[in-house]
């Protein structure tokens, strides 16, 4: 569930193509700024040398664990803060104590069960001994990070819930840029590597809590109150960020076995890789954005006269976002040569980036409207039919590829079974879903107006019978 920011929008009239237009764009616009801090980094760190790289791809699943967290508190904080607005700048403060607890309690605990685990990790990954202590290093260094980056996100998230969104954006957008300027000065002017990452992330994400909490007691939104426990303030995070948590978890694990999988080629199959799927993460990010859309549109059409709106928003949306994968796909798969030149410098990482795109680029026509189609679900109530969709997902692409790989001791078979499985995944997610909204918001609406009137005709016949 995602609490609409956007005011005086009338979602219920008007052309459907025009309010995804621009329902989307903002929010597409607002991700890219994440989009484009994540490339720079990966361009900084390219420059240096491939076990660098090959530790940043080690470290993408471990990475979604708090993208998790991020994920599941801010928009948990975000509808519970919308919804209790009325309550005045008390009631916020006594919910915003307790969120702010409940993530920095979740993301002490995640980062420690972490920091315990990287040496599995290492060993699970066959970490070469003398690429271990930096790959335990970075790992505990951005757990440590991961505290203030997430309650920095619960102040975001209720500075948006409170419609105070532009404010939010602004500092999304400077601490970006302050980021890629300090990556780029540790990274490239001090030669810190990895170290690098670290020290800036941890540097954007204190000034954006800071910034945050500032706002919110400038404006007055926040007071300082005496602390009192209620349990009613956390149900928002069983209701909402529970299944989001569940998603985020889910990739954890698909990215856990993918690397484990690529991990037997060696460290430049394994840094190539990590470059491609960055690369692809990026790629799916307007699929998302337009499932979004779809989604606020759903929610406001759900009254009966408008019903058949809700159904021709998910058609509409999913239309447009075919057309625009067709467009990513083609210009990924024939540009991904100088994209990754210009990225990363090392020959065999370049060389292995380059074969997982051109095997997968053109796969993402199907991708893309796979994930407006599970983004659509989650925003439309289905987030458990959404995460059991994905599952079976995942599940195909692990086992698969790694029967694959290990009977033909080829690395591409896992790429082809990834792009087969974004082409399926398109036809076996969509159209099933297509029926239900058609079923549910159209037929059912269609056959309410004919009771309607056959209970308004029935009187009329036997009044006339009677005279």
């Amino acid at each position: 569930m995602e609490v609409n920011p956007m005011q005086g929008i009338d979602y219920t009239a008007g052309s459907i193509h025009r309010l995804l237009f621009r329902t989307a764009v903002p929010m597409l616009l607002a991700s890219l700024v994440n989009v484009i801090t994540q490339m720079a980094n990966v361009f900084f760190l390219g420059h240096t040398s491939q076990s660098v790289l090959y530790v940043l791809s080690l470290y993408i699943p471990v990475s979604f664990v708090m993208i998790a967290i991020i994920e599941a508190m801010q928009l948990s904080v975000q509808v519970a803060v919308a919804r209790s607005r009325a309550g005045g700048s008390r009631a916020f403060t006594q919910l915003f104590v307790h969120m702010m607890g409940s993530a920095m309690l979740l993301a002490i605990l995640t980062g420690g069960i972490v920091m315990l685990m990287t040496p599995v990790l290492s060993w699970f990954y066959r970490v070469p001994a003398d690429i271990g202590p930096m790959f335990t290093l970075y790992v505990g260094g951005m757990m440590a990070v991961s505290i203030p980056a997430v309650l920095a996100a619960v102040t975001s998230a209720a500075l948006r819930g409170l419609g105070r969104a532009q404010a939010a954006s602004w500092n999304a957008v400077g601490m970006a840029m302050l980021n890629i300027a300090l990556v780029y000065t540790f990274v490239s002017v001090f030669g810190l590597d990895l170290k690098g990452i670290i020290y800036a992330n941890l540097i954007t994400s204190v000034l954006s809590l800071a910034i945050s909490l500032l706002i919110l007691f400038i404006r007055r939104e926040m007071i300082f109150e005496r602390f009192a426990f209620a349990k009613k303030h956390l149900m928002a995070l069983r209701h909402v960020g529970i299944p989001v948590f569940i998603s985020y978890c889910m990739i954890f694990l698909s990215t856990f076995f993918f690397n484990k999988i690529v991990s037997h080629f060696g460290e430049g199959a394994v840094a190539g890789f990590g470059v491609g799927y960055r690369i692809q993460t990026m790629a799916i990010l307007p699929g998302i954005v337009i499932g979004s859309a779809i989604g606020i549109i759903i929610n406001h059409n759900l009254q009966s006269p408008h019903r058949p709106r809700a159904y021709a928003s998910y058609r509409q949306g999913l239309l447009q976002s075919f057309v625009l994968y067709v467009i990513i796909a083609v210009a990924v798969w024939i540009w991904r040569d100088p994209l990754i030149a210009f990225l990363i410098e090392d020959a065999a990482t370049r060389a292995e980036a380059a074969q997982y795109l051109s095997i997968v680029a053109l796969s993402y026509i199907g991708m893309g409207p796979m994930m407006t189609t599970l983004l659509t679900m989650e925003q439309s109530g289905r987030g458990y039919q959404a995460i059991l969709l994905n599952a079976v997902y995942f599940l195909i692409i692990i086992v698969l590829g790694w029967g694959l790989t290990r009977a033909f001791n080829e690395v591409t078979y896992f790429y082809a079974v990834i792009a087969g499985m974004n082409v399926v995944g398109m036809s076996s997610f969509f159209l099933p879903f297509m029926r239900m909204l058609k079923r549910e918001y159209v037929e059912s609406s269609a056959d309410k107006d004919i009771s309607t009137e056959g209970e308004a005709t029935l009187p009329n016949k036997s009044y006339s019978t009677q005279t």
